[in-house]
């Protein structure tokens, strides 16, 4: 009966234990797969070699097709110095400098005679960086921007662009305000996306730069003309590990941007393979835990047992042993030396003649119940004496 159950409990067991490898394994791919794609390039708004949405690459690859040496630096002090060289500089994200990054850039600038090109400087970064340019508003939604007759330089060879957020990237463009002699273009209420003063030029959309807004109408053309006019650009991406940065990154901000979302889907794997080895090991079973039992109510039950057994000698010997034992040890005497060395330990102790415990604790013959209850209960009179 029992031989034709065991195949009908394995067969389950064998299938939870399949399921729960093809999880595991599961788990483990998808996790290279993403370490893999992932890996491969550096994500995040107008990094220069990722393929995403919100990268670069197109730009930059067109970039140095036309000749242009695309050199990508993360660190102020180094952009400064290809400013102080006469160089192109494109800040991709001016508004997370601090004032003593924004100074250097500045004086870098002015002293070089180099071009600085900010995508969507916010109102810090423009006081630092482009004195004679304010921020006047925003465009929330995809609009298309046309250049007017008077541009000037701030056209940037281009008719109109097309700026806001777009498909896959949520991005707001902002609108400037700027007197003579910088160059405006590209109005919306008039306030130009695009301005251009005193060797900087202000671009105020990042869609302008990004793989999924630089071929819309002419971003293309604009974002070249005015990353392009050199032999060399760097493109300088803001970094928080930039010891002219006044707050060093925590760990958390050390972790690649997939980090969490892998962390938390790992949480809900884990999770749902807990609840299906719960389900296949049965519900929790409570077990009472050991229970404390007293010397002397352990004493006197293997006397009982003894008794029913009618080993009275056998119990005497058992007793007389325990509280040999526990009396050695509680006056510091080994158990290996003889009963005289217990007993001259005990005089000192009791009341007793050394007589009275050789009798108590030798071999004395116990032949009754009343003998084997009164040693029993002059062992425990001893003991308790001796704790006194």
């Amino acid at each position: 009966m029992s031989a034709a159950v065991q195949p009908a409990t394995a067969a389950p067991e064998r299938r939870s234990s399949r399921v729960l490898v093809i999880v595991l394994a599961l788990v483990v791919g998808v996790a290279v797969v993403v370490v893999a794609l992932r890996g491969s390039f550096r994500d995040g708004p107008l990094e220069p070699g990722a393929p995403t949405a919100q990268g670069s690459k197109a730009v930059v690859r067109v970039l140095e097709d036309d000749g242009t040496d695309v050199e990508v630096r993360r660190y102020t002090a180094d952009a400064a110095d290809a400013l102080a060289d006469g160089g192109t500089v494109l800040v991709t994200d001016p508004s997370t400098l601090d004032t003593e990054q924004m100074e250097r850039l500045s004086e870098a600038r002015t002293s070089g005679g180099g071009q600085l090109v900010l995508v969507r400087p916010d109102a810090d970064a423009l006081k630092g960086l482009a004195p004679g340019v304010s921020p006047a508003g925003k465009v929330t939604t995809a609009t298309s921007l046309q250049a007017g007759e008077d541009c000037g330089a701030a056209g940037l060879q281009g008719r109109a662009i097309r700026v806001g957020p777009a498909e896959d990237v949520s991005d707001s463009a902002a609108l400037y305000r700027a007197g003579p002699p910088a160059d405006s273009c590209y109005r919306e209420g008039g306030d130009a996306a695009v301005v251009v003063s005193d060797g900087v030029v202000v671009l105020g959309s990042a869609t302008l730069l990004t793989n999924d807004g630089v071929g819309q109408l002419d971003n293309a053309g604009v974002a070249l003309t005015a990353l392009g006019a050199d032999e060399a650009l760097t493109w300088y991406v803001p970094s928080p590990t930039d010891p002219l940065a006044d707050q060093q990154p925590s760990l958390l901000d050390r972790l690649p941007d997939f980090a969490l979302p892998l962390a938390l889907w790992a949480c809900l794997v884990a999770i749902a393979v807990l609840l299906a080895l719960s389900r296949r090991l049965g519900p929790v079973v409570l077990e009472p835990l050991p229970v404390s039992v007293r010397a002397r109510e352990l004493t006197v039950g293997r006397a009982h047992l003894l008794h029913r057994a009618d080993g009275h000698q056998a119990a005497a010997r058992s007793l007389r042993a325990a509280t040999s034992l526990r009396l050695a040890s509680r006056l510091g005497v080994r158990r290996e030396d003889r009963l005289d060395t217990l007993v001259a330990a005990l005089l000192p102790h009791t009341s007793l003649t050394a007589s009275q415990l050789h009798e108590l604790l030798g071999p004395t013959p116990v032949r009754s119940d009343q003998e084997l209850l009164r040693l029993t209960e002059a062992l425990d009179a001893l003991e308790k004496e001796i704790d006194r």
